[in-house]
């Protein structure tokens, strides 16, 4: 395992390691950067054994992957880092995958404890038989041992609702990567007291000398004592086979998803016909950088005072989460003029709701070029309120969500 995880890591630091387990070394895919409130907070990249511009190729494939992410912000929270994953996982793939992999996803979400800085690489490493291999700066943080997670979140970047369809178009080039891309994601490297600062991650914490008049006289073990016994960590087990990743994209014109009737009161089914938008659903100016409340705000602290994450809370928010964008697609309208025009693109939103489902904000987060799919965006979540209440299995008095709404026209 760990001659494979130098192998990928060459393509990190610029050197190179003949390895006889790999076949063929991973080549550059595809390069993307992703943006929020129009600032760009890191540049993607995919590599895999042979050139793909299908995603589905690359979904079902059995060759090495890798998945890497170069960040160019100033800070990326591991908030914000493991929330990208969660809700990328909730809208790319099935209940029943989510439910499969619940343990999976807590044990990935505690690899990254830290929030990222500026010239930090996160590597995924998909080697097959082996599962998804994480590290950061060349510094192995964990393992989760199953092909098929690696393809869940492998979903989140390439699957039908990714973080924006720019973004998956930049990773499906089939190896064909512009220039100037190419050279600043390549300049993009980590700081060497970086390195030393991941490592400390995973380091038992340093133990506290007792002062001399406290400390307990030293007792001289018999000679006949025994080693204490190593118990062996149990493996982790792969769920299921790889799913083939639900498509909630809006197409014109768009479908209707059958809705699940919410929790206590019933609600009829949404319609066609266009509901009165209500004020509760106004949009707001855009949510604070996340850098600025980081300025404010000990992650540490931070982190102490959140619930732990558990299989259960995770699962039952990825549910929650996947039920409310399925909510919204049923109030979803392709803009007529939109479509004659030929305007496609993507919009996510930032949407926080109270425990009764009334919208509370919503923000732009990424707006496609067209302003007509982006004010209808905004108009489905009007026409939407009141969502689904928030389920007792999820904590908080607010629940804040991203709703990515991807306008296609058929080809």
């Amino acid at each position: 395992m760990m001659i494979r995880l130098r192998r990928f890591a060459c393509l990190i630091f610029g050197f190179s390691l003949i390895s006889p387990l790999l076949q063929a070394a991973p080549q550059l895919n595809g390069i993307a950067t992703h943006q929020e409130l129009g600032k760009e907070r890191f540049i993607a990249a995919l590599y895999s054994e042979s050139a793909h511009d299908d995603p589905m190729a690359l979904l079902r494939s059995t060759e090495p992957r890798r998945m890497e992410l170069k960040v160019t912000t100033q800070r990326l929270s591991a908030r914000r880092l493991n929330n990208m994953w969660i809700e990328g996982m909730a809208i790319n793939n099935s209940a029943t995958s989510l439910e499969a992999h619940a343990e999976n996803m807590v044990k990935f979400a505690g690899f990254v404890k830290k929030r990222l800085v500026a010239g930090d690489v996160l590597a995924i490493d998909g080697v097959p038989g082996q599962g998804a291999l994480v590290s950061v700066n060349g510094v192995e943080l964990g393992s989760v041992e199953s092909d098929t997670f690696f393809n869940m979140l492998l979903a989140t970047w390439i699957g039908p609702v990714p973080l924006s369809s720019d973004f998956r178009s930049g990773l499906l080039l089939a190896g064909r990567i512009p220039g100037d891309l190419l050279g600043r994601y390549t300049a993009i490297t980590p700081e060497p007291s970086r390195i030393d600062e991941i490592a400390a991650w995973s380091a038992p914490p340093p133990e506290t000398a007792l002062p001399a008049a406290e400390a307990p006289a030293a007792v001289e073990a018999p000679a006949e004592q025994a080693p204490a016994a190593t118990v062996a960590a149990a493996p982790v087990i792969a769920a299921a086979p790889t799913p083939t990743p639900a498509a909630p994209q809006i197409e014109a014109p768009p479908p209707r998803p059958q809705q699940a009737a919410p929790a206590p009161a019933p609600r009829p089914e949404p319609t066609p016909a266009p509901v009165r938008a209500r004020p509760a659903a106004t949009a707001v100016a855009p949510p604070p950088d996340e850098e600025i409340i980081d300025d404010l705000i000990d992650e540490d602290e931070l982190e102490d005072s959140e619930e732990a994450l558990t299989a259960e809370s995770l699962l039952s928010r990825q549910l929650y989460h996947s039920k409310l964008k399925r909510w919204t697609y049923g109030y979803l309208k392709y803009p007529a003029r939109a479509q004659k025009r030929g305007q496609q693109g993507s919009v996510r939103l930032s949407v926080s709701i109270d425990r009764q489902g009334n919208v509370k904000t919503v923000a732009a987060v990424q707006e496609s070029r067209y302003s007509l799919l982006n004010r209808e965006a905004l108009g489905a979540v009007e026409r939407a309120t009141p969502f689904p209440p928030v389920p007792d299995e999820v904590k908080g008095e607010e629940f804040t969500f991203s709703l990515p709404i991807v306008f296609r026209l058929p080809d």
